[in-house]
């Protein structure tokens, strides 16, 4: 079962936490929320960290469907760039080690 470090599942929180439900996405902003918050409590670092490739790639879709907050003050662009640098990694994490 592949493993994230704590310094990658900390770097995944603090998008989730600059992160809101896009206006164009799917399901309303409260589902969204809900969502957003059982990923920032399986990330914790209080918990096992494993997560199935099956996981890792619900993660990975789930933050390619997000947007910044107004509160974050990151453009689209920015966040978009942020979740394709961490995409890699997150991949690379479903890898046998």
């Amino acid at each position: 079962m592949p493993t994230l470090t704590e310094q990658l599942a900390l770097r995944v929180r603090a998008i989730l936490r600059s992160a809101d439900h896009p206006v164009s996405g799917r399901g309303s902003a409260s589902e969204w929320r809900v969502a957003r918050d059982r990923w920032l409590d399986a990330l914790d670092p209080r918990h096992d960290g494993d997560f199935s490739e099956s996981d890792i790639r619900a993660l990975i879709d789930f933050l390619a469907e997000s947007g910044p907050s107004k509160a974050s003050r990151t453009s689209a662009t920015e966040f978009s760039r942020a979740v394709d640098a961490l995409t890699p990694e997150l991949l690379f994490s479903t890898r046998d080690q």
